[in-house]
């Protein structure tokens, strides 16, 4: 030690912490060079080709997530056209343990189930427009479809919640702090332990640093106490009342399932709530007020759309139509594939990793346990797959269509990772579609709005427009 301490410089002998510093720099540096100089000759990905700086580093993937703001997708969709395409989270087994209980509760069954909720927020959507008929306010619709879909899924995750769809102008609260939050996923993503030290600040802190937050902790509140209120359902047998609505609480199903106790933590529990809440809210209202656009500006679909509902919708609102009747007017579905196909649940290319195994892509060895990434947005627009992939035209998807057309269409995913709500997304949007258009409705006219205010410019995982933009906005005439 002594002999240490000779060699050191004077000056690092007597400001010890500087030399400690200077130490922790140096290894970081060797660690640094060891890292690039194996993942750019020694990796057995090292001979895949494309930008060596995306191989050396993922902040080159960071910058154009952050600091251009979700434009990574389209540098990949670049780097497809130049070199090809190749195939560049939660534990696994941790994840199906979570998910498996809640499968019955999404399945078709299941959700059918759930018609009166469904009819229930649309007829309230319905009567708020109604309501706006000759007024000549302007609306902005994503609000509105924001708010549609959070009280779904919200009345699905409690009992007791105030309905968004009740505010004056659709709780433009609830959808600024979402979209506050999907913004800065990539700085989370980028420097993972901003999120724990955010965390371990006290709350008044962090209030007064993010005063918008006050919306997110007083959902946090509301989650902690739905969950206290399931659990004591399950306690006291005589006292449990998951009908209120005749629809099951989705609190009171994950109670009652055979989720492993170790995972029924009020925490865990609330958590999973504002996640299915969010993304619940974001890809269905994305969706719609995507759709809604296109069907406004483009009066022959609009037309053809209202005619094909006459049937349908003609006993609206006495009779309800179920999800199998809407399913079965053919222009309605394909209106809502063409939608899908623009609009998806996420645009950021989903990971899946083969364990065990290695893949064989082409010329090309996967080596087992590497993540291999697709795009939705790739792969819904693909030329040779869908001709003119950026214009809305629902007839693609009307008498015989081609196997590759479905290949590629993956808008809620594939796999044990696909989406747990497709089935709510789909049978709550056909019958939004359903009610918006039928005949008699009250009718929407487009107000300073293009199709640059939906069109996709930025991948926040979840697809947004341009984030100037005033919104999809429109009157009731």
């Amino acid at each position: 030690m002594n002999v240490l301490k000779y060699r050191l410089p004077e000056y690092l002998q007597e400001h010890p912490f500087i030399c400690l510093g200077v130490t922790f720099v140096v290894y970081l540096a060797v660690r640094v060079i060891y890292l690039v100089q194996y993942r750019l000759f020694f990796s057995p990905l090292a001979k895949f080709p494309g930008p060596k700086i995306a191989a050396a580093t993922h902040y080159y993937e960071f910058y154009y997530n952050y600091w251009c703001r979700g434009k990574y997708i389209y540098e990949i969709e670049k780097m497809h056209a130049e070199y090809g395409s190749h195939f560049l989270t939660t534990n696994h087994d941790l994840h199906r343990k979570r998910r498996k209980p809640l499968e019955p509760y999404f399945s078709r069954s299941g959700i059918l189930r759930l018609q009166p909720l469904l009819a229930e927020t649309t007829e309230k959507l319905n009567n708020r427009l109604a309501a706006e008929k000759g007024t000549g306010k302007i609306l902005r619709l994503d609000h509105l479809f924001f708010a549609m879909s959070g009280d779904v899924v919200g009345k699905l995750c409690w009992q007791d919640k105030e309905e968004y769809l009740d505010d004056l102008d659709f709780a433009p609260e609830w959808y600024n702090l979402v979209h506050s939050i999907i913004k800065s996923i990539y700085l989370f993503q980028g420097f993972p332990w901003l999120a724990s030290a955010l965390h371990r600040l006290p709350k008044f802190i962090v209030l007064w640093l993010l005063p918008q937050g006050k919306v997110f902790d007083d959902f946090d509140e509301l989650t902690l106490k739905s969950v206290a209120i399931a659990k004591q359902a399950k306690i006291d047998d005589a006292k449990r009342s998951p009908h209120k609505r005749n629809y099951a609480s989705l609190f009171h199903w994950i109670i009652n399932s055979d989720m492993p106790q170790s995972e029924l933590d009020d925490a865990r529990l609330a958590n999973e709530a504002q996640v299915i809440q969010s993304a619940g809210s974001t890809s269905t209202a994305r969706t719609l007020t995507h759709i809604v656009y296109h069907v406004l500006a483009n009066p022959p679909i609009r037309e053809r759309l209202t005619q094909e509902l006459r049937d349908v919708m003609a006993e609206w609102p006495e009779k309800v139509p179920t999800w199998i009747d809407l399913e079965a007017v053919p222009y309605l579905q394909a209106c809502l594939k063409e939608g899908l196909r623009h609009s998806y649940s996420t645009m950021h290319p989903l990971p899946r990793v083969a364990p065990y195994s290695d893949i064989q892509y082409k010329e090309w060895t996967i080596p087992a346990g590497t993540a291999v990434g697709m795009s939705a947005y790739l792969m819904h627009t693909e030329p040779s797959v869908y001709p003119h992939p950026f214009t809305f035209a629902p007839e693609r998807w009307l008498g015989d269509i081609s196997p590759k057309m479905m290949r590629n269409f993956v808008p809620f995913a594939r796999g044990s990772r696909n989406c747990l709500g497709q089935n709510l997304a789909l049978a709550e949007l056909s019958l939004a579609i359903a009610v918006l258009f039928r005949p008699g409705a009250p009718r929407l006219r487009l107000h300073e709005t293009d199709h640059t205010d939906t069109d996709h410019v930025h991948d926040y995982v979840v697809p947004l427009p341009r984030l100037e933009t005033k919104g999809v906005r429109a009157t009731v005439e």
